[in-house]
């Protein structure tokens, strides 16, 4: 990486034209160097950063059709993407034709089309057209860029640009960039210091690669992370993986080169010695945070994780982020991302070669790990109480070698709390987090994989999804259901819904138990009322067919159960 001294102008006389150096100076930094431009006053932000700069070579025409053309007669001819820009309205359109050709033809063209923001659509505004994916499937990636603001940080723009791109090298062909423009387009007299605004840019500031680097090729990767991983201090984490194996050989390398590991209860790993299984709690201790800290890299596997703590670690991070993830979806919740590697996890660590580091860091986070095991966790649920929580980490010690599918919204954030270190299967429905299916997904694993399978699902979820019961009578083996009753959707307790309307329009209270549900079904029904007549009821159900054992605990309880404990843990001294 180039340190020298910062070169990006951190001013500008407004934040149109900062977005627009952003823009353009990021596509430098990946190679691009030819750019096409119609004339336009929506596009006078681009236009005139493109015009400011010497290492840019600039191609004009008056009429955009043929200047989409002569766009793809550069490429052609360079073999490397070129950059079309113009101003809103069917100036866009008449880009329709080149933009076809370069589709069909495999040549990449990078559009950026000034638009109209929100607000000037759809009411008569002058030249305000609908650009929302006027190239329908002809561009391989489409991004709407709003309106530029400092709500919107600016890494957002330098990961999406890079993520377009990389598409693009994996299929050379148009992308399209749709940005939303209000005045002012020109700049004035004043001149506004942004550095407070770009600062999450860390490095990319001082350095002259772009944010985010996608490496496919182990000749891409292989000497260059070497050298930059050894003696580093490096957090491991596993998100949602689809093979056993390779969450085996990230265990084991994190394993050998006295690494902590963060493990999302999606991974399905059990409890090792390097593992930060109360990770999610953790995080909300200041002390464990400021050693966690210390990492200098973050090397995740895997997407989809569950915790925004985590997710929160992680976008606040000075270091570098990496990921190691082998298909083409972007995966950068927290716009923090410095490396992608495009690959199998178990091909990347077989080309790394570095030795293990002093494990004191490790040993410092794992004792952070076992107090607070110690101290909070097992007090809090020593009783025999009926809890959300004594249920979920109860599954721990009872769902050992089956399949567990884990529905969304409560369930599936506190198995990742605590029972992130069981021996099960785990099965989610994680890639949209919706509660729609969630019965039936489960019902088909069960069937796809023919082994018993234990559901833990809401009671709203349930509701949603009440008549895929019928498909039950399909199984041949175990299904058990726990279903947890707290009368709606109790995951609104967690978030700032205001009092006064959470009940009506969020949680919907419905005030039904599901006894007679499973009459209907012919389904064998529990109803707990301690802790330990649970744990019996999951043991008889292991041995039926098909079991509901339902869990009826109060709205608020798990909401103030976490509170009492996330307050015991930041506070705590030891």
């Amino acid at each position: 990486m180039d340190n020298g001294t910062a070169h990006f102008n951190q001013t500008a006389a407004n934040i149109n034209l900062l977005w627009s150096s952003l823009f353009i100076e990021e596509l430098v930094r990946n190679g691009i160097t030819d750019f096409c431009i119609a004339p336009g006053s929506r596009s006078t932000p681009l236009t005139l950063t493109v015009a400011s700069r010497a290492d840019i070579h600039t191609h004009v025409h008056f009429d955009e059709r043929g200047l989409g053309f002569l766009a793809l007669g550069i490429a052609l001819a360079k073999k490397k993407p070129v950059v079309l820009i113009t101003t809103s309205g069917s100036a866009v359109a008449n880009l329709y034709p080149a933009i076809i050709e370069a589709k069909q033809s495999h040549i990449p063209l990078i559009i950026l089309s000034a638009d109209r923001p929100p607000e000037l659509i759809d009411c008569g505004a002058n030249q305000a057209i609908n650009q929302h994916g006027i190239f329908a499937n002809y561009p391989i990636f489409f991004q709407q860029i709003p309106s530029p603001n400092k709500q919107v940080p600016p890494n957002y723009l330098l990961t999406t640009i890079n993520h377009g791109l990389n598409k693009q090298t994996h299929t050379p062909a148009p992308i399209h960039f749709n940005i939303s423009f209000p005045e002012p387009l020109y700049p004035g007299n004043d001149i506004i210091d942004y550095r407070e605004y770009l600062s999450p840019l860390k490095q990319w500031l001082t350095s002259n690669i772009p944010f985010t680097q996608y490496q496919r090729t182990p000749e891409q990767w292989c000497g260059e992370t070497n050298q930059q991983l050894i003696g580093k201090k490096i957090i491991i984490i596993i998100g949602r993986l689809t093979t056993n194996s390779e969450v085996q050989a990230i265990a084991q390398f994190a394993r050998d080169n006295n690494f902590p590991v963060v493990s999302d209860i999606q991974a399905s790993l059990p409890h090792k010695a390097n593992h930060l299984n109360y990770y999610d709690l953790l995080l909300a201790y200041p002390h464990f945070e400021t050693a966690l800290s210390q990492a200098n890299v973050i090397l995740q596997f895997g997407d989809k994780l569950i915790s925004k703590r985590l997710t929160k670690f992680i976008g606040q991070f000075d270091g570098e982020y990496w990921l190691v993830e082998s298909g083409e979806q972007c995966i950068d919740p927290s716009r923090n991302l410095t490396r992608r590697f495009i690959c199998q996890a178990t091909q990347w660590i077989n080309t790394q070669h570095i030795t293990a580091i002093d494990s004191s860091w490790l040993t410092s986070l794992t004792t952070y790990n076992q107090l607070i095991e110690q101290k909070f966790i097992t007090p809090f649920i020593a009783n025999n109480l009926l809890t959300e929580i004594n249920v979920i980490n109860s599954l721990a010690q009872l769902a050992q070698n089956t399949a567990l599918f884990i529905g969304n919204s409560m369930p599936i954030r506190l198995c990742d709390m605590f029972i992130n270190k069981n021996n099960a299967t785990i099965y989610t429905n994680r890639g949209a987090s919706g509660i729609d299916g969630l019965l039936a997904t489960a019902i088909g694993v069960s069937k796809g994989k023919q082994e018993p399978m234990t559901l833990i699902i809401g009671d709203t979820s349930f509701l949603y999804d009440l008549n895929s019961l019928t498909l039950l009578k399909q199984l041949n083996r175990a299904f058990i259901i726990i279903l947890i009753n707290n009368d709606g959707g109790s995951i609104f307790n967690l978030l700032p819904v205001p009092e006064q309307q959470k009940r009506e329009f969020y949680q919907l209270p419905h005030g039904l138990n599901f006894v007679h549900t499973c009459k209907q079904f012919d389904i064998d029904y529990y109803c707990p009322n301690q802790l330990n007549e649970f744990k019996a009821n999951y043991q008889t159900a292991t041995k039926k067919k098909l079991s509901l054992i339902e869990v009826c605990t109060k709205p608020n309880q798990t909401k103030d159960q976490l509170a009492q404990l996330i307050e015991q843990i930041k506070n705590a001294t030891f």
